[in-house]
């Protein structure tokens, strides 16, 4: 009886935190290329960092390119978050932020230095509610600005 006790109490804690895990996982993960001397990398983190503060569930992921340690830091961050082919797609490219749907891994846009932190938050939100399947309020603008990612700067020249 006291090894049957024990499996279903080790069950349902299992259980208990595993649905826990699950429903903490983001929605998107923020890619952020930076590099410390890149002004554009500058202007976009203090904006980001509020921005972060503002959305819901997101989780920023720090590729950073400053030195060679941060380098194989943030080629560890994108092997644990699984998303390697984006890192070698932009790696060495910084001052923006990739949107990914952190199940799919599929980049689902990208913000940059140029949005303000609330505008980068409700990029941000209208992103991750794509990726959870759920609708979202669009507001007309007239904004320039465009979520659409920079080319890939790390290409096989082979192809």
């Amino acid at each position: 009886m006291k090894k049957l006790t024990a499996f279903i109490s080790a069950v349902a804690l299992t259980s208990a935190f595993g649905a826990t895990a699950f429903a903490n996982s983001p929605d998107v993960y923020v890619v952020n290329f930076r590099q410390d001397g890149n002004v554009e990398s500058q202007q976009l983190e203090s904006e980001l960092n509020v921005a972060m503060a503002m959305v819901g569930n997101a989780q920023e992921v720090v590729i950073d390119t400053s030195n060679p340690a941060k380098w194989e830091k943030s080629a560890h961050e994108a092997f644990d978050h699984d998303i390697v082919p984006i890192f070698n797609k932009w790696v060495g490219l910084p001052g923006f932020a990739a949107i990914v749907d952190a199940k799919s891994k599929n980049v689902i846009g990208c913000v940059n230095s140029k949005f303000s932190a609330s505008e980068m938050a409700d990029e941000i939100r209208k992103m991750a509610s794509r990726a959870s399947g759920q609708a979202f309020v669009s507001r007309a603008s007239t904004s320039t600005k465009s979520t659409q990612c920079p080319a890939a700067h790390n290409v096989d020249p082979g192809y």
